[in-house]
């Protein structure tokens, strides 16, 4: 009599089962059997899953702005040294450096670049240097780099910064540098910094910045930059914006200057918060929501 047998029989007639009692070596085969089999079976539905990840895996093909939080690009295979101060760059931006290595010597500047809704600084803004805001004699310096046409960076502009500016840069604690650095897959990113950096020099920088992220989802596909910037900015003002972005070079410079200290800090994303303090630069990307970055923040200014 074979086991399974016996166990029918066993159920169905639920005596003592007589004077038979099953082999106990085939008992322990039959179990040993039914081990075996359900091993094979979760080895296939492993294999079959794992077959299938491989197969979605070689249809996704990668996007330029791959993250939710930034757009990235591969800056150089061999970035140059982190500087402890801001790094010197070509000689065809020497205007542009002289800017950068004179904000620590110049007196207190005004108000916060970007954020219209927060009531400006009153500090003296040196002309040249619209990009700057907040006391030059603050102990931590953030520096903003970012792409117009960079929805992170426009989120970042629109959700993080009117905190930052309240804060932080109309108390004193924090001076503010924004940095131009458009990816090469943006196609209008330098353009609109050529405006944002001819609207700064007519003295409209601040309001020029906010209409370009608030606009930044109709420009970014028509290339009509002009057309979205002109209903913000005072007639005259437009037309020497104008004016100057088809004929003025030199717009070009602080941009310049900016993706060469960009290089140095290592970017791999916009947006990117560099926080100088102490002559050591932290470069921070993804940037963090403001209560970490407010975290980070205060613990510096708690070791001052």
């Amino acid at each position: 009599m074979n086991v399974n047998r016996w166990v029918d029989d066993r159920l169905a007639a639920l005596d003592d089962g007589g004077e038979w009692q099953p082999e106990a070596s085939v008992a322990r085969a039959r179990l040993r059997d039914l081990d075996r089999r359900a091993r094979i079976k979760r080895r296939w539905a492993w294999a079959t899953a794992a077959a299938a990840c491989l197969g979605l895996l070689t249809f996704i093909q990668p996007r330029a702005c791959a993250m939710p939080r930034g757009c990235f690009q591969s800056v150089t295979e061999n970035p140059a040294p982190r500087p402890v101060e801001a790094a010197p760059v070509t000689d065809s931006v020497a205007s542009a450096r002289a800017a950068v290595s004179a904000q620590t010597a110049k007196p207190q500047v005004a108000a916060p670049a970007v954020v219209p809704a927060v009531a400006p600084v009153t500090e003296t803004r040196a002309a040249r240097n619209y990009k700057e805001s907040g006391s030059a004699g603050a102990p931590i310096t953030c520096e903003v780099y970012s792409d117009y046409e960079c929805p992170s960076c426009a989120a970042f502009f629109r959700d993080t910064m009117p905190l930052l500016i309240a804060g932080y840069v109309q108390t004193g604690k924090v001076r503010l540098l924004h940095r131009d650095f458009p990816l090469p897959q943006h196609r209008y990113a330098k353009l609109a910094a050529r405006y944002a950096n001819a609207a700064g020099q007519a003295g409209q920088y601040d309001l020029a910045v906010t209409r370009l992220f608030r606009t930044q989802d109709l420009w970014s596909v028509s290339g009509d930059i002009e057309a979205q910037l002109a209903p913000a900015l005072p007639p005259a003002v437009m037309r020497k914006v104008h004016d100057m972005v088809e004929h003025d070079q030199r717009l070009d410079d602080t941009v310049t200057a900016d993706q060469a200290m960009g290089v140095s800090d290592r970017l791999r994303a916009t947006p990117t918060l560099v926080v100088v303090w102490k002559g050591n630069r932290q470069a921070i990307s993804p940037i963090p929501s403001y209560d970490l970055l407010k975290s980070y923040l205060d613990d510096l200014l708690a070791r001052q």
